[in-house]
């Protein structure tokens, strides 16, 4: 579009420039066949005056025809250019709409693919747990009536057996009766001794475990930081232990905060506390609830 206006420009130029040669030319021959009268010098030099005047108009009306014809050729073009400009935008836009129901069809037939793959999963999965429903419900038949034989079997083998230990329970009933009655009186004096031992070692179990307590009891003590604002104030602690008296588990059972906070970090300073080795001893000491009062 630049070249077109370009060559428009340079051919109004040319054209008027032949035009202002042509009336130039004009004017000098009427000047030159024109006789001069030295008695009459006034009234030619107005008559030249005023052809000039109408050349002058005759070239501005030129120039002025000229320039309605560029300025009209250059709203043309531009015109043009913006036709052109708005048919370039419109292609764009056609290939971009295009472009965009293309991806569009891609992406419609990659879901529809999806759909069918999902719906061929699903159908798969349907018909693969209803061959193992129907496996299962043979296999439980077969189960079934397995069972069923071997319960008869066995009914039948009990009743046989039955009999032949209901004879032979009549013979050892009395023997029975009398082995039992040693047996009770043997076990009652078996009984009564080891409720006695028993009772002796509860005791010993009883003061071992209060022993513990008590040592533990003054390992949190030890390492207990307390200050005036815990005075008077307690906190009830659930202390669990490993066999070796390592601690696994200390939880809060009530109390004031700030002191139930100084209680679970001075249980956990010490890496184990005194544990019996006793494991009946042991089985008293491996969940204990304490009470922690600070020695103020």
């Amino acid at each position: 579009m630049s070249k077109l206006r370009i060559a428009v420009t340079i051919s109004f130029c040319m054209h008027l420039v032949v035009v202002v040669g042509l009336l130039i030319s004009g004017l000098f021959s009427t000047s030159h066949k024109e006789t001069p009268n030295p008695f009459n010098a006034a009234p030619i030099i107005e008559a030249k005056v005023v052809d000039e005047t109408q050349i002058q108009k005759q070239l501005q009306k030129v120039k002025d025809e000229q320039n309605a014809k560029r300025l009209k050729e250059e709203n043309r073009l531009k015109e043009i250019e913006r036709k052109a400009a708005l048919a370039e935008q419109k292609r764009k836009q056609q290939k971009l709409d295009q472009k965009k129901a293309e991806q569009a069809a891609a992406a419609a037939r990659e879901k529809q693919k999806q759909e069918k793959a999902k719906a061929q999963k699903l159908e798969d999965d349907r018909k693969r747990k209803e061959l193992a429903k129907k496996k299962a419900e043979a296999q439980a038949k077969r189960e079934k009536e397995k069972q069923a034989k071997e319960k008869r079997e066995k009914e039948e083998k009990a009743l046989k057996e039955a009999a032949r230990k209901r004879e032979e329970a009549e013979r050892k009933r009395q023997a029975a009766q009398e082995k039992a009655a040693r047996e009770k009186m043997l076990d009652e004096q078996l009984k009564a001794e080891q409720a006695a031992r028993q009772e002796v070692r509860n005791k010993q179990v009883l003061t071992e475990v209060q022993k513990y307590q008590a040592l533990i009891k003054q390992t949190i003590q030890r390492n207990l930081i307390v200050d005036d604002a815990m005075k008077g104030k307690s906190c009830r602690l659930n202390i669990r232990m490993a066999s070796n008296g390592l601690v696994t588990q200390v939880t809060e059972l009530g109390g004031n905060a700030i002191l139930c906070r100084a209680a679970k970090a001075a249980v956990f300073k010490s890496d184990t506390l005194p544990v019996s080795r006793e494991p009946d001893v042991y089985q008293q000491l491996r969940e204990i609830n304490l009470t922690v009062e600070p020695e103020l």
